[in-house]
C-alpha cells in the first residue's frame, strides 16, 4: 500500500509542493541580477499568514546558489550589525583578523577590537567583497524596529550611496516596515520600493486542490471560496481536506479549520488592533455587508472611520475594492469577531 504523504504545510517559510507562485520572488532575483536595474533594496511586505517569508526564502536561496553573490540572512533580534561582521569575517578572502595595526602610542591593536569602528569594519569587508566581484544580500525577516535595526540600515544606506554592491530584502507587516519612516537618516530605506503580497489567485488554488487532493474542479472551487486567497488558510485547509476520513464533507472539517485559524493567525492579528480599529471591524462584522455609511452609524464616534480604515487597509485586513465598502480579507474572520471580539 502506497504511504500518502500530506502536500501541505504550516512551517512558517515553507510551502512545499503546494506552493503557488506570486512572482514577487522573481521580480526581485531578476531586479537583482540584472546590470540594468539600479534597485538595491526591496520591502515585502502583507498580512500575518500572507505567504511573505516563503517569498523571502525563495530569493535567498536562489541567489545562494548563484557563486556571484554572498547572502546572509539576519535575524531581526540582537546584534545584526556584529552578527554581520562575523559572517562577513569567515569568508576565506577576509584576514582582518589575522593582522595587527600601530596606534600613534606603538600599542598593537587587533583591527576588528579596537582600531576600527564596526561601520568601518562592515564597509572594509563588503570592499573587500565587492573587489572579488562578490555581490552582497542581506536578508532580515519579520523586521522590526530596534535601535540594531536602524543601525544596520543605516550603514547598509550609507554603503549603497557610496556605490558598493550590497543589496538589502526586508520582509514585514506594513506597520512595523512603516515605523522606520520617522528616521531622518533612512530616506533610502523609505523610499525603497515595497511589494504587497495579496490574496492567491483562485484558480490557481483550485488548480492546486485538485491535483494535490485528486478532486473534480466543482470541489476544488467548493474549498477554494472558504480560503479567501489567504495562503495559511490555503495550507491549513487543505491540510485537513487530505487528512479527512472517506465519510467527512468539506462542512466537516470547518470547525477544525476555524480553530486553527483562531489559534494561530487571528488571535495576533486581533492583539495587534487598536480599540478603535477593533470598533471598526466589529461593526463591519455587524453589517453583514461593510457598506461604509452602514458602519458609521454604528461607531461611537464616526468623524474617527477615515482614520481606521486607513489604517485597516495598510495593515492588509480589510479591502475597499468596491467604492463605499469594506470587506474583512481573511475567511472567517467575521466568525472569530462574534465569538472573540470583546475579549
Amino acid at each position: 500500500m502506497e504511504k500518502r504523504v500530506d502536500p501541505f504545510t504550516r512551517t512558517p517559510g515553507i510551502a512545499g509542493a503546494a506552493y503557488i507562485d506570486t512572482c514577487i520572488a522573481d521580480e526581485i532575483i531578476n531586479s537583482f541580477t540584472s546590470e540594468e536595474s539600479s534597485k538595491y533594496v526591496y520591502k515585502i511586505t502583507g498580512i500575518r499568514g500572507s505567504g511573505k517569508s516563503v517569498e523571502y526564502g525563495n530569493v535567498i536561496r536562489a541567489l545562494k546558489a548563484d557563486k556571484k553573490w554572498l547572502v546572509y540572512p539576519l535575524s531581526a533580534a540582537g546584534d545584526a550589525v556584529k552578527t554581520l561582521i562575523s559572517k562577513l569575517s569567515m569568508e576565506s578572502f577576509i584576514d582582518s583578523k589575522s593582522r595587527v595595526t600601530e596606534v600613534s602610542v606603538g600599542k598593537k591593536v587587533s583591527d576588528n577590537e579596537h582600531f576600527y569602528s564596526d561601520e568601518a569594519m562592515l564597509t572594509k569587508m563588503v570592499a573587500e567583497a565587492n573587489k572579488k566581484k562578490y555581490n552582497v544580500l542581506v536578508g532580515v525577516d519579520d523586521i522590526s524596529k530596534t535601535s540594531e535595526m536602524i543601525r544596520l540600515l543605516s550603514m547598509i544606506g550609507s554603503m549603497i550611496l557610496e556605490g558598493m554592491h550590497i543589496y538589502l530584502l526586508v520582509t514585514g507587516l506594513a506597520e512595523n516596515i512603516e515605523e522606520f519612516s520617522s528616521e531622518k537618516n533612512l530616506t533610502f530605506f523609505k523610499r525603497a520600493d515595497e511589494l504587497e503580497i495579496k490574496g492567491l489567485n483562485k484558480y490557481d488554488i483550485t488548480a492546486m486542490y485538485q491535483k494535490l487532493l485528486k478532486i473534480d474542479a466543482v470541489e476544488a472551487k467548493k474549498i477554494e471560496e472558504e480560503t479567501k486567497g489567504y495562503a495559511y488558510a490555503y495550507q491549513v485547509l487543505g491540510s485537513l481536506y487530505f487528512g479527512k476520513q472517506k465519510n467527512e464533507t468539506l462542512n466537516d472539517i470547518i470547525p477544525e479549520f476555524e480553530r486553527i485559524m483562531f489559534r494561530d493567525s487571528y488571535d495576533l492579528v486581533w492583539k495587534s488592533l487598536s480599540n478603535g480599529e477593533k470598533e471598526v471591524v466589529r461593526c463591519i462584522c455587524k453589517t453583514k455587508d461593510g457598506k461604509a455609511e452602514d458602519i458609521k452609524k454604528l461607531m461611537a464616534n464616526a468623524a474617527s472611520y477615515s482614520v481606521y480604515r486607513s489604517r485597516l487597509i495598510n495593515k492588509h485586513l480589510v479591502s475597499d475594492e468596491i467604492r463605499g465598502y469594506m470587506k474583512l480579507r481573511l475567511p472567517h474572520f467575521d466568525k472569530f469577531v462574534e465569538i472573540w471580539g470583546e475579549d
